[in-house]
């Protein structure tokens, strides 16, 4: 008997590893919203975020900010060249 070692199975242990505690608020919300019918119109949940063009207004929101940064970083560039090429110009004369 202790010539042979028989190896026993690997349990498989499940554990998930993404949990989403937003999707777990809109579940609560959506229990809590359902089982009471008799709440008035003012109360009921409404999002704050999401309304019709609000992934274009975040959209054109988000292309001024980047024009406003690229044309930063545009001035920023030309202000390091002209000090590189005076440096230069100094040093060669």
């Amino acid at each position: 008997m202790g010539f042979f070692k028989l190896h026993k199975p690997l349990v498989y242990k499940y554990r998930p590893i993404y949990y989403d505690p937003a999707k777990e608020a809109k579940k609560d919300r959506e229990k809590q919203t359902s089982g009471s019918d008799n709440i008035e119109e003012s109360e009921k949940y409404q999002p704050k975020y999401l309304h019709r063009g609000a992934f274009r207004e975040m959209a054109d929101k988000n292309k001024d900010y980047r024009r406003k940064q690229s044309r930063q970083s545009n001035i920023r560039l030309i202000i390091i060249l002209m000090i590189l090429f005076m440096i230069a110009y100094f040093l060669l004369k």
